[in-house]
């Protein structure tokens, strides 16, 4: 059979399954198998992919992800979401913008957690939601408010895209964590000047309104003590990576370690939860880890038909114009978080584009900020933005209205931070250079 043939039936078999609605890893699995099949034979099985898939299993840098899953499943069974939210809404003063900002900053302290656009979306949806509605905001602008903080996570360290990223192109996922840092500060803030240039209130509604019912002083001391608790575990995790004290590894343990006494000593969690936290933190290690094989298997069959080779020759004119070459690069990352799950974006693209990269000589630690970054935009933007949905739905709203605030907070982010980027790399290689 032709080469270009056996490349066809693979591109339409991934597309058909795609589409039909199939789980992503089953749907890059399947599409290597086929492949491999076509091109070399049902013989080569026996000698790769039972190799494949126990090399891809036992890849160290993978098995952190276990390890910040747990710390973030710990937090969020103790309830602290609902804490930061609630010191959050006190130190704005009850005030509209104010507010906002508190919102966009928590759902970065959300993303040092959680790890999970989605989760944090749905979360800040239900929990600030009715108040960001109850100082003037519009119903749809404070869930696509609640949309945007929550996306976040995906460029907030410890990001599990970034480890996944990490595991593959062999780029220290402690320097991605502290490259992340700068840029999404420069995020949130960009997000804060969108919202005080661009917001839609609700007319006749005053602002800076208290509760009629007052909080009781000792639920406020709660969460505080809980807040205080995030920014230590926080300060210790990306702390120790940055001093060198620790690799990410070991932070991840510690994290996780720190959040159980944690959570435990302040009476947050029972052996039920953290028996839930255990099952979740599993189940979704599982979920990520069937991705990732699927991408391998999927790249030993790109491997066979050399199509990033190829690739290479083909944008050989453009390997001497970088800056072109990213911006279309970008783009595909941009329009793939569209329509893919964040982590299926890392593991479909990123071994295609490996080669070119490094034909262009593009340093893979700020191309993979870049990359996260993109596909965090994708989580705001139809025909299936993750984050938008999650807050939706969770708010009960419908999501096509939610859309239109959450894109003019993703388009405008994605001009300023990604120019900014561009211009000054620093922004993302300084602090990591600084790592002991």
């Amino acid at each position: 059979m032709e080469h270009s043939t056996i490349l066809f039936l693979v591109a339409a078999w991934f597309s058909l399954f795609l589409i039909l609605g199939q789980n992503v890893s089953t749907v890059l699995l399947g599409s290597g198998l086929v492949g491999i099949w076509l091109w070399t034979g049902p013989r080569v099985f026996n000698g790769i992919i039972g190799p494949d898939i126990f090399f891809t299993s036992s890849i160290y840098s993978l098995s952190i992800i276990p390890l910040y899953l747990m710390m973030a499943q710990l937090l969020l069974r103790g309830g602290v979401i609902t804490d930061l939210f609630r010191v959050a809404y006190r130190m704005s003063g009850y005030k509209r913008f104010p507010l906002g900002v508190a919102t966009i900053f928590t759902g970065g302290m959300l993303g040092a957690v959680c790890g999970s656009g989605s989760a944090s979306a749905a979360a800040l949806a239900t929990l600030a939601g009715d108040e960001l509605e109850r100082v003037g905001y519009t119903r749809r602008y404070a869930i696509g408010l609640a949309a945007v903080s929550g996306s976040l996570s995906a460029i907030i360290p410890p990001s599990l895209i970034v480890i996944i990223y990490g595991s593959i192109t062999m780029v220290s996922i402690g320097k991605l964590f502290i490259g992340l840092l700068i840029p999404g500060l420069l995020c949130m803030l960009v997000y804060t000047g969108c919202l005080m240039f661009y917001s839609e209130t609700r007319p006749g509604v005053p602002d800076g309104v208290k509760p009629e019912i007052e909080e009781d002083p000792e639920i406020f001391r709660r969460s505080l003590y809980a807040f205080s608790f995030v920014v230590f575990l926080m300060s210790v995790v990306f702390g120790g990576i940055y001093g060198g004290v620790i690799t990410v590894g070991e932070a991840g343990a510690i994290g996780a370690f720190t959040a159980l006494i944690g959570m435990v000593a302040m009476r947050r969690v029972t052996l039920k939860d953290i028996g839930v936290a255990l099952s979740d933190s599993v189940v979704v290690t599982g979920m990520l880890m069937m991705l990732v094989i699927g991408a391998q298997i999927l790249a030993r069959f790109l491997a066979f038909s050399r199509l990033p080779n190829e690739l290479v020759v083909l944008l050989q004119p453009w390997l001497d114009q970088p800056i072109l070459l990213l911006f279309f690069i970008m783009l595909l990352f941009f329009f793939a978080g569209m329509i893919l799950e964040s982590a299926a974006v890392i593991v479909l693209l990123v071994p295609i584009l490996l080669p070119v990269l490094n034909a262009a000589n593009i340093d893979l630690l700020w191309f993979g900020v870049m990359a996260c970054f993109m596909i965090s935009l994708g989580l705001l933007t139809p025909p299936v933005g993750l984050s938008v949905y999650a807050a939706a739905s969770a708010a009960r709203y419908p999501v096509a209205e939610v859309f239109r605030p959450a894109m003019v907070f993703a388009s405008t982010g994605a001009l300023v931070v990604t120019i900014l980027m561009l211009l000054f790399p620093g922004l993302v290689t300084w602090l990591p250079s600084h790592i002991n």
